[in-house]
C-alpha cells in the first residue's frame, strides 16, 4: 500500500509495467502502481501499525517513544521497518486516537511502559451543552500535539519526501470524547445531537487540526482512523447515517484548505466467531472500506480475521466488483493475532493460500494493519520474505514446490550498529 505519492515517471513506470512493458527495474512506488494496475515483479509487503512493536524490538523507552519524543519515535519505526526489508515505511505516532481528545482536555487512562487509552467512563462531552464548554481550535502548545509534529517530520527525513499523516477518524473522535457508549445511546435517544456532535468535531477540531499539521510538517495529505466503526461496533443503519456522510463531509471540507483527507477502517468486517460469518454484510463491509479510504472498490483485509474468511466469498467480491476498466485490487493482511501467535510455517501456509486464491492475475499488494508489541521478529522476517517468495511473477503454478527456508536474521541492534558505522542509518539514541 502506497503512502507516499508516486512521481509521475513512477508512475508511467508502475503502469507500462502493469501491462507487460517490462523494461524499467521498479522502485517501492512503481511497484506499488503495478501491483494496484496490474502484475509487478513482486508483491510489496508494507507495514501499518507497527510502532509498538517497533519500540519492543528496539527496545526503546516506552515513555520518550510514546508520550515526549516524536523525532525518536519516528526514527526507531523507520529502523525497525528498514531492517525487516518491508517495502515502504509508515511511522504512525501512537494512539492516533487520542492525540485530539488528549489536546481538548480529554481524561486519559495512563502507564508507563505501554499505550494510554481514553477514560470511557470520564468523557469530556457528557451531555450535549457541554459541548460549548469545549475551547477550540487545537492548539500546538497542547496536548501532545508538538510530539505529533516532531514525529512527521522526521518521517519526511527519513525519507526525503512527505508521505501521508494520520488523525481519528470522524465518528471514532466522538466515540472518544463523548464515549462509545454514549455515542450508541443518543444514536437511539437523541441523534439530533449526535448529528451535530459530529459536524462539530469536523468543523471546530479535526479540519482545524489538519491545517495545523500541515502548516507545521508540509503534509497535505492525511488518512483517519476509524476503528470505533468497525462492524459490529455498528451496523448498516449507523454506518449510512453516521458514518459515510460525514467521511464524505470531511473530505469536502479538507479539500476547500488544500488538504486530502480519507478514512480508514470505516465498516471494517471485525466479525470475530466464523460461524457468525454473513457473506452478504462481508461484501458490503468491504465495498464501503474500499470506497471510504481510496474512492474505488478494494477488497480490504483489515483489523477482522481474514485468515478465517471464505475464499470463495472472497473470489466472488472481487469478480462482481470488476468492470471493464477497474480490476479490484486485494489488499492482503493477516489479523494481529494470528502474525503474533502463529507458527513460521502456519504463516507461510496462510500466505500461499492467499497468493494462490487471489493474486494470480495481479492487483495485490500485502499490509500488515497490525503487529503486536510482542510479535516474535522471526514471524514478520517469514512473512515479508515468503510474500517476495511466493509473490514473485510469473506466480508458480503449484506453490508447495518453490523452495522456501525460515529466515536467518541478523539481531536488530547488531543490524543498527552496522548500518550506522557503513553511513546508511543515524545513532537516534
Amino acid at each position: 500500500m502506497s503512502f507516499i505519492p508516486p512521481s509521475i515517471s513512477q508512475t508511467i513506470k508502475g503502469l507500462l509495467y502493469s501491462k507487460g512493458l517490462r523494461i524499467f527495474k521498479l522502485d517501492p512506488n512503481s511497484r506499488n502502481v503495478a501491483a494496484l494496475m496490474g502484475k509487478p515483479d513482486c508483491i510489496p509487503p508494507s507495514a501499518g501499525q507497527i510502532h509498538v512493536h517497533s519500540m519492543t524490538v528496539a527496545e526503546a523507552d516506552p515513555q520518550r517513544f510514546i508520550h515526549t519524543d516524536g523525532k525518536y519515535c519516528a526514527d526507531v519505526q523507520f529502523y525497525v521497518q528498514k531492517w525487516y526489508n518491508l517495502e515502504q515505511p509508515l511511522i504512525i505516532p501512537p494512539e492516533t486516537y487520542n492525540f485530539e481528545v488528549e489536546a481538548l482536555g480529554g481524561s486519559l487512562l495512563k502507564t508507563k511502559k505501554h499505550m494510554s487509552s481514553i477514560d470511557q467512563n470520564n468523557p469530556l462531552i457528557k451531555k450535549e451543552e457541554d459541548i460549548d464548554k469545549v475551547k477550540v481550535p487545537i492548539e500546538i502548545e497542547w496536548g501532545r500535539v508538538q510530539y505529533v509534529i516532531d514525529c512527521l517530520n522526521e518521517f519526511k527525513e527519513c525519507l526525503g519526501t512527505v508521505s501521508t499523516g494520520v488523525f481519528c477518524g470522524p465518528f471514532s473522535f466522538i466515540c472518544g470524547i463523548h464515549s462509545y457508549l454514549g455515542v450508541i445511546r443518543d444514536i437511539r435517544n437523541n441523534p439530533d445531537f449526535i448529528h451535530r456532535l459530529l459536524k462539530w468535531s469536523i468543523d471546530e477540531v479535526l479540519i482545524p487540526y489538519l491545517q495545523l499539521l500541515k502548516q507545521e510538517t508540509g503534509f497535505d495529505v492525511y488518512m483517519g482512523a476509524d476503528a470505533w466503526s468497525a462492524i459490529p461496533n455498528v451496523n448498516k443503519k449507523i454506518a449510512e447515517e453516521f458514518v459515510f456522510p460525514y467521511n464524505a463531509y470531511l473530505r469536502e471540507q479538507a479539500k476547500k484548505v488544500g488538504i486530502t483527507a480519507n478514512v480508514a477502517a470505516s465498516v471494517d468486517y471485525c466479525v470475530e466467531d466464523p460461524n457468525r460469518f454473513d457473506p452478504e454484510l462481508m461484501k458490503w463491509a468491504w465495498y464501503h472500506m474500499g470506497v471510504e479510504l481510496m474512492g474505488k472498490t478494494f477488497l480490504m483485509m483489515g483489523m477482522g480475521r481474514p485468515e478465517l474468511w471464505p475464499m470463495d466469498v472472497m473470489q466472488e467480491f472481487v469478480k462482481e466488483n470488476k468492470s471493464r476498466f477497474w480490476t479490484t485490487p486485494v489488499m492482503a493482511s493477516c489479523s494481529a493475532r494470528f502474525i503474533r501467535d502463529s507458527t513460521p510455517h502456519e504463516i507461510v501456509d496462510y500466505l500461499k493460500r492467499i497468493i494462490d486464491g487471489l493474486a494470480r492475475d495481479g492487483h495485490m499488494m500485502f499490509f500488515f494493519v497490525q503487529i503486536p508489541a510482542d510479535t516474535p521478529p522471526v514471524n514478520v522476517h517469514t512473512a515479508v520474505q515468503a510474500i517476495k517468495t511466493f509473490g514473485k511473477y510469473p506466480i508458480a503454478e503449484n506453490l508447495d514446490d518453490v523452495p522456501f527456508e525460515i529466515p536467518k536474521f541478523e539481531p536488530y541492534h547488531e543490524w543498527l550498529k552496522r548500518e550506522i558505522a557503513e553511513g546508511r542509518a543515524v545513532d537516534y539514541e
